[in-house]
């Protein structure tokens, strides 16, 4: 069975373009062997990230999260059985929360601002998924 599991949490420290990179690195590392799929999605302080895979290791990688202290206040913003990935295409795709991307945050939110923490599911699945869509690029600059 396929879950997908999207969720929120606030940077301990502030987030750089080398934590980026080491999250993607790593996630693109070890998620084919677990057979997980996803994209993230980050501005200065507040990561949004969509995991899909088998529950047990959504699950597991989950917990693993919850005990990472480069953030907190991590938050379930929506968890879906689902019979297709929305992201199968990347093992974890990046998408930045960009100066060009705030038309789009004003389109699902009520600022133009990246904050997940307000937005109901359906406002985060519809963000992720025109995000992923503008995705041209996983080597895009990772901060903007």
């Amino acid at each position: 069975m396929l879950v997908r599991l999207t969720y929120a949490s606030r940077a301990s420290h502030g987030i750089s373009s080398q934590l980026i990179r080491e999250i993607l690195d790593s996630s693109r590392r070890n998620n084919p062997a677990s057979g997980l799929t996803g994209i993230l999605c980050c501005n200065a302080d507040t990561f949004l990230q969509a995991l899909e895979g088998p529950r047990a290791a959504i699950n597991a990688l989950y917990n693993r999260l919850a005990e990472d202290n480069r953030h907190k206040d991590l938050t379930i913003l929506d968890y879906e059985e689902i019979s297709v990935r929305r992201h199968a295409n990347w093992s974890m795709g990046w998408a930045g929360a960009k100066q060009a991307n705030r038309e789009l945050f004003l389109k699902y939110s009520c600022s133009d601002r990246l904050d997940p923490f307000s937005m109901s599911a359906e406002q985060v699945n519809g963000l992720l998924l025109e995000l992923a869509a503008s995705v041209t690029t996983i080597n895009a600059p990772l901060i903007d």
